[in-house]
């Protein structure tokens, strides 16, 4: 079994919580939900697997509740979700990448100064240029595993140069928490610049639905 199945429930509790929502076991993986409003909720499984099973007649079931299948193929997963009326919603990348890789001095522009907090549910990372914030990112550390989510970057340039610095502090805070494995989800247009830097993928994320 993959590392990301092994260790499924900790990371995507931790994706929850980067994404600003809570999370709660649910067999062999989570249930998650905002915390701010009611809202049906996200259903979180490695397939194939019978839990999988489960959530996908629970979601057929209940319009507006997501399932999210994390998979090593994304196009069988499609086929099993469509064989039960379900409809993808949106398409994502599980990178990994060793944390001791990753944590490299950030590179800062010039006035820049970097930032860190820890918050209830997560850290942050934030750089600033004469004081107005430019970049930012959160990380969720879980057990020997940290989930890097929430990269804000206020424009395409500064992504390019400013996005790799945030990482590298988010990196090291997981390292220095003794976090060995480093998790992000990404859209599928973003994977090839991750991988040029060291990020392997590891499974693709399929979110589904029942046709209201």
């Amino acid at each position: 079994m993959a590392d990301w199945q092994d260790t499924l429930p900790l990371w995507a509790a931790a994706w929850a919580a980067v994404r600003g929502q809570s999370s709660a076991p649910d067999g062999s993986g989570i249930v998650t939900a905002p915390d701010t409003e009611p809202a049906p909720p996200e259903y979180i499984f490695a397939w194939p697997g019978t839990d999988a099973d489960r959530a996908a007649e629970t979601v057929r079931e209940h319009p507006g509740a997501v399932l999210t299948l994390v998979t090593a193929e994304s196009g069988d997963a499609l086929d099993y979700a469509a064989a039960r009326g379900l409809e993808p919603v949106d398409h994502a990348v599980l990178l990994t990448a060793p944390t001791a890789e990753m944590n490299a001095a950030p590179e800062l522009p010039e006035n820049a100064e970097l930032a860190q907090a820890p918050l209830e549910r997560y850290d942050v990372v934030e750089i600033s240029v004469f004081d107005h914030p430019v970049a930012g990112g959160r990380i969720r550390i879980e057990q020997g595993l940290a989930v890097i989510g929430g990269l804000q970057t206020l424009t395409p340039e500064s992504a390019k140069s400013l996005e790799p610095a945030v990482v590298a502090a988010l990196a090291d805070e997981a390292y220095v928490h003794g976090a060995d494995t480093l998790y992000t989800v990404l859209a599928p247009h973003r994977v090839a610049d991750y991988t040029a830097s060291g990020w392997t993928v590891a499974a693709h994320i399929v979110n589904l639905s029942a046709p209201e």
